[in-house]
């Protein structure tokens, strides 16, 4: 099976001469397209924007993995093997 070409669609917005300038200058430094630029800007915008809303988020990357794996064995152990006692 063939993958899958993402699909394009093109789409028009107006910018800023500086902004512009910007664009034109990242598209010759790192070697890319306009579009892949705005794309990869897009992306990094967002998570940076959206980890805020997300709590979870806010922690992502800050363990190794074995420390991540770690903590998953503990949490799912420990949310199996309760011993709940109730004072009424």
């Amino acid at each position: 099976m063939k993958p899958s070409k993402t699909t394009k669609k093109p789409i028009n917005f107006r910018l800023k001469q500086q902004t512009l300038l910007i664009l034109s200058l990242l598209e010759k430094k790192l070697h890319t397209s306009k579009t892949a630029v705005v794309e990869k800007a897009l992306e990094y915008y967002a998570s940076q924007k959206l980890k805020h809303y997300n709590p979870i988020m806010q922690f992502a990357g800050i363990f190794s993995d074995a420390e991540s794996d770690e903590m998953l064995s503990v949490i799912k152990c420990d949310r199996r093997n309760k011993d709940i006692k109730v004072k009424l």
